[in-house]
């Protein structure tokens, strides 16, 4: 693929994630792990300042070792799935629909929580 394909690919995850960390209940780091892959094919500079950002960062380089999640991060997806799906059950109402959702929200919980802990300096 052209290296503008992955450049705006890259570009515009980041830009959603960013904007998502001001908006209550969006996911923001999945949005900067996307742009962060796609800049790495696109644009290697772009992926290495977006990587050494000191508030992002972290949580992308966990990943990037051993796709490891803080503690406080499964904490805020857990709570962020939870509230959301809540919200959708008040609107929505009971319903398959509703319950697939749930089932679907609690499995990638479930898989969030199974994934290992950033390393502390002695590891």
């Amino acid at each position: 693929m052209p290296l503008f394909f992955w450049r705006i690919l890259g570009f515009t995850s980041v830009g959603i994630g960013m904007i998502n960390a001001f908006i209550p209940l969006m996911p923001t780091t999945v949005f900067l792990l996307v742009g962060a892959w796609a800049l790495s094919k696109g644009s290697p500079e772009w992926r290495a300042k977006l990587i050494a950002h000191p508030r992002f960062g972290r949580a992308l380089r966990d990943w990037e070792d051993g796709r490891r999640v803080s503690r406080r991060g499964k904490r805020l997806a857990a709570l962020g799935m939870a509230v959301g799906w809540a919200i959708v059950v008040v609107w929505q109402g009971i319903s398959p629909w509703t319950v697939g959702v749930g089932v679907l929200l609690a499995a990638i919980a479930t898989w969030l929580w199974r994934r290992p802990e950033p390393r502390t300096d002695g590891q």
